[in-house]
């Protein structure tokens, strides 16, 4: 499910930014921007909510990139594949390894333009925050408020980002950390029973389209244990890390 993509994409950001950030607040940068990215994968769906996240902006997107995965399932796929062809649509080509590159490469060459990385660390923080807030308790305040919060956080990261003197995220760095994301996000799919074609473009049992799944593979759902135990468990990993590790000293 979305928040736990994107609990996982916090995760996996900050990690990135621990091990080897620069700085010690481009820890706090890339958990907002792994968060984010954490949902990209799901752009072949016009209704998730990354598909709808800046409305008729992010569907339009969203609705090319899945005729796109069609067509490239239906040039790619083997003969075995075509006997009883896919969509080809949801969970294919944006959900592949290639994939997850490609954004990782989108992500460097948009830091490297003037406001670009302010402008991305903006919009995969509001999105992966704002997502990974719908399940915070009633304690933390209304869903209003939560979402006020979090727009809050993207704007003042964004802010640190555009005006940090020498202090922003450097382009390698954002462009990994997004790259991870959304390698986090197929993987979490992995361990669902639909699978991922992570093997993609190589042939793997005469298919290249083959669904990898995990041997503990489970089903998702808002009242999943599973799924619950994965969000805190990414979250409560953060500081269990931070106390246990030793960031790596990379030059500035």
């Amino acid at each position: 499910m979305g928040v736990s993509h994107a609990a996982t994409g916090i995760f996996a950001g900050a990690m990135v930014g621990f091990w080897l950030g620069p700085q010690p607040e481009h820890m706090m940068v890339c958990a907002a921007v792994g968060a984010g990215a954490a949902l990209l994968p799901d752009l072949d769906e016009p209704r998730s909510r990354v598909g709808r996240s800046l409305g008729a902006v992010t569907e339009l997107v969203s609705g090319h990139l899945r005729d796109v995965s069609r067509q490239v399932y239906r040039r790619t796929a083997t003969a075995v594949e075509l006997r009883k062809p896919q969509d080809g649509g949801h969970r294919h080509l944006t959900h592949t390894i290639p994939a997850c590159l490609m954004f990782g490469v989108v992500a460097v060459v948009l830091s490297l333009l003037p406001l670009g990385a302010a402008l991305l660390v903006l919009s995969m923080s509001a999105l992966g925050l704002g997502t990974a807030a719908l399940k915070l308790k009633k304690d933390w305040g209304t869903l209003k408020q939560r979402r006020k919060a979090v727009v809050v956080v993207s704007v003042l990261l964004a802010m640190y980002v555009y005006w940090g003197a020498g202090a922003a995220p450097p382009a390698w760095l954002l462009g990994l950390t997004v790259f991870v994301g959304a390698l986090t996000h197929v993987l979490g799919d992995w361990l669902t029973k639909s699978g991922v074609p992570l093997a993609w473009p190589f042939v793997v049992h005469g298919k290249r389209w083959w669904m990898f799944r995990s041997p503990v593979a489970f089903r998702t759902d808002d009242a999943s244990p599973v799924e619950a135990g994965i969000r805190v468990a990414s979250l409560v990993g953060i500081p269990v890390v931070m106390l246990l590790g030793t960031p790596m000293p990379i030059p500035t």
